[in-house]
């Protein structure tokens, strides 16, 4: 009776080890969840601000494109207003003659 007494108490201790093992399993599980679920709103936030970015570079080749273009106009506006110039020079200087 002593020895089933014993085995009694020994197999109650052991189930009470496994209930403690449990309880700190399920805190380590719902402390991963929560890691889990930062790092899902942190990925998602950087990948929103990667999208930002990927506009905004797509805007700022735009506009070099857009400023390249209008360089080039003006560039060729200066050698047609050049040639104007010195064309009007040309016809001065016969009057001055």
């Amino acid at each position: 009776m002593d020895a089933g007494h014993r085995q009694a108490e020994e197999g109650v201790a052991r189930v009470m080890e496994a209930d403690q093992a449990l309880v700190g399993i399920s805190e380590a599980v719902a402390h991963i969840t929560d890691m889990t679920t930062q790092i899902a709103a942190a990925t998602e936030e950087q990948s929103s601000v990667a999208e930002e970015i990927s506009r905004n570079i797509s805007t700022i080749a735009l506009l070099a494109d857009q400023t390249s273009e209008q360089a080039l106009n003006s560039a060729q506006l200066s050698e047609e207003l050049t040639h104007t110039a010195n064309t009007q020079y040309s016809l001065v200087e016969r009057f001055n003659r």
